[in-house]
Parts: structure tokens; C-alpha cells; sequence
């Protein structure tokens, strides 16, 4: 695990800046997924605020079934025990039809359920987390958590997605290194028709990705072709494993397999 001892000065700021906005709530829920974000946002909640965190982790076919075990592994190691949420997306239409605009109407969908999860329980604030960086990309979800009320402290405090790495290496954090994540719609075209078995093969394949240890990677579906990004230092190990790879993929219905030497970009779908 990497780990660091001491914060810079401008990082010691933002981070008691956080912890000062976060102090001034009563009893918070965190939308936790188990990402780089949210784990280090529920870990600083629970540090100030104890037993006034709940989380809500919300399972669905947008999120790989590895990623929905580790959150839980995560949220124990932090002390806390996430209530769970199972999401319906493939009953939202604006979800499967895939228009520019699917994130707004899936954010609004699912938040929607934790505000309602977390107001049963008796806690109206709910924190999730965005972060600075955020505000660089195209993020229509962004317009759906201002308007349900959703309040993201990292954002509020100028954290930076590399300053939340920092500070999850500080507090020895494994998800300190953990390569982004993003919901696995993201992988699929604007105005390209979601099956659940697109997703499917997209999350098989990353798995197999993940398990080659890769910096950062993705599996675009373009029709019935996928295309590998990594960080090229990761090239060698793909092209090591690429017969492997070619099998798989083929027995999911994808026909051809292209690795794309432009390398891992994030957003690359909204370009």
C-alpha cells in the first residue's frame, strides 16, 4: 500500500477545511461506492463525526459485482456497515436509450432513492463525492445532485482528485493508488442503445483487466469492436496477454479487439 507521513501546508489546509465543514453537520449519510472519493470522504466523516454516519451503497448493472464487494470490505475496515440500495436502471428509459444527457436522469434516479433511504433514517444531509475535478469534464450528473440537495465537501473544500489520493495515502487508505472508476455506461457510445448484455462484457472484460495490475484502463464497446485504453506503460503487459484477452472478449460477442495507442483518457467518450 503507498503510504505518506506528512501533508504539505496547502494540503494540511484543505484538509482541515474539510474536516471544519464537515464538523458543522449533524448526522450525515455518504453515497459511498467504494471509489477513490467516497472512501476517503466516508473515512474523514466517521473520524469527526462518529456514529452520526450512515452510508448508503447502491448496487446495480452500472456498477461490476468486484467493485460492489470491495465498497463492502472498504466500509468495514472504516468502521461502518453501508445500507444497501438495488437500482433498477434498465427500468429508467432515458438509461437505455443512452441520449448525451443519461447521466443527468440516472444521478437523478439514484440519488433520488438515497435522499429518500436516508430521510427514513433520520438524516437529511447527504454528502457525496464529487470532487474539483470534476467541474473539468463533461458531468451532466452534477446539475441533478444541486437540485435534490446533495452537498459535495470535497468539491467545497478544493480538493483535487490528486490531493484525495495524498490524503487517502496519509490515512493508509488502500484505495490510495485504486485506478478511477466510472459507471459502466460510460463505456458505451451517446445515443447507443444500453443491453445488459453490453454491460456484461464490459464488465468481464475489465476484470480481466483488472487482474493484470494496470495503471488505469477502460474497455470501450463501439458496436461489436472493443478498444483497450491503458496507460501505455501497460502496453507490453496487454500484448502479453492478448491472446487471452481475444478469446474472452470473442466468447462475449465482441469481433474485434483493438488497443488504442493514444492510451487511457478520461472522458474520452464525451469528446
Amino acid at each position: 500500500m503507498n503510504t505518506i507521513t506528512r501533508l504539505s501546508p496547502e494540503l494540511q489546509v484543505k484538509l482541515i477545511m474539510l474536516q471544519n465543514k464537515i464538523k458543522g453537520l449533524n448526522k450525515v449519510c455518504v453515497a459511498f461506492s467504494g471509489g477513490v472519493d467516497s472512501t476517503l470522504l466516508l473515512k474523514v466523516a466517521v473520524d469527526v463525526l462518529g456514529k452520526n454516519v450512515m452510508a448508503i451503497t447502491v448496487n446495480g448493472a452500472m456498477l461490476p459485482d468486484s467493485e460492489f464487494s470491495e465498497a463492502q470490505n472498504l466500509a468495514k475496515t472504516i468502521g461502518i456497515t453501508p445500507l444497501i440500495i438495488e437500482a433498477d436502471v434498465f427500468s429508467l428509459k432515458s438509461f437505455v436509450e443512452n441520449a448525451s444527457d443519461r447521466c443527468y436522469h440516472c444521478k437523478k434516479f439514484i440519488f433520488s432513492q438515497i435522499k429518500d433511504a436516508a430521510i427514513q433514517n433520520h438524516c437529511e444531509v447527504i454528502l457525496d463525492g464529487s470532487n474539483l475535478d470534476d467541474l473539468k469534464d463533461y458531468r451532466p450528473g452534477i446539475r441533478a445532485l444541486g437540485e435534490l440537495g446533495i452537498y459535495s465537501p470535497l468539491k467545497d473544500a478544493e480538493l483535487t482528485k490528486q490531493n484525495i489520493r495524498e490524503l487517502s495515502a496519509y490515512f493508509g487508505l488502500a484505495t490510495a493508488t485504486k485506478p478511477s472508476m466510472a459507471c459502466l455506461a460510460t463505456r458505451i457510445p451517446t445515443n447507443t442503445p444500453i443491453t445488459p448484455e453490453a454491460l456484461r462484457a464490459v464488465e468481464v472484460g475489465e476484470d480481466y483487466l483488472k487482474s493484470l495490475d494496470l495503471n488505469q484502463y477502460r474497455l470501450r464497446l463501439l458496436g461489436d469492436t472493443g478498444k483497450i485504453e491503458c496507460d501505455p506503460k501497460d502496453f507490453e503487459t496487454i500484448l502479453a496477454h492478448r491472446m487471452t484477452l481475444v478469446s474472452l472478449l470473442k466468447n462475449l460477442g465482441i469481433k474485434t479487439i483493438t488497443l488504442d495507442l493514444a492510451g487511457y483518457g478520461c472522458g474520452n467518450m464525451n469528446k
